[in-house]
């Protein structure tokens, strides 16, 4: 009996989650653009998806940055611009009519509630800092933050 229950509360479960077709909630699907603006200021977008917070988007956002910064011979750079672009998709369950044939997804009868997740999205416009150039107070040593952030990825 418990494993009927546990079936019933699965295929439930990926009936609500299919609702939604423009995102993929049931995959890792992230993205990530770079957009050079001028020769040291560039633009660092990353889309995450349901599984990631806020925090880990721009994380990831930055450890793109460091790597570009790295990538034209600059140690540092600066954060001149952050754009929160996340997000809230709602997925909809619809609703369960009682003159259905078909048994209610779970023991409940009216309406289901939808399920809300956020989209994260951040973009990060940073100035690279040229080696021997002045480092601003708040700027961010690349390698550096790669090493405490993502250890064995500069090998």
């Amino acid at each position: 009996m418990r494993l009927i229950g546990i079936m019933v509360a699965a295929s439930a479960g990926l009936m609500i989650l299919n609702g939604c077709a423009h995102y993929k909630l049931s995959g890792k699907t992230t993205s990530i653009a770079v957009d050079k603006i001028s020769p040291n200021i560039i633009t660092v977008t990353f889309c995450g998806n349901a599984y990631m917070s806020q925090n880990e988007v721009e994380k990831y956002a930055l450890q793109r940055a460091s790597v570009e910064a790295l990538s034209k011979g600059c140690p540092y750079f600066v954060v001149v611009k952050k754009e929160d672009n996340s997000k809230i998709c709602a997925l909809s369950s619809g609703t369960y009519r009682e003159d259905s044939h078909e048994p209610p997804p779970l023991k409940y009868s009216g309406y289901l509630p939808s399920t809300e997740f956020v989209e994260p999205n951040v973009t990060l416009t940073i100035q690279c800092i040229p080696a021997g150039e002045m480092v601003p107070e708040n700027a961010i040593n690349a390698e550096q933050f790669l090493n405490e952030n993502f250890p064995g990825m500069r090998k």
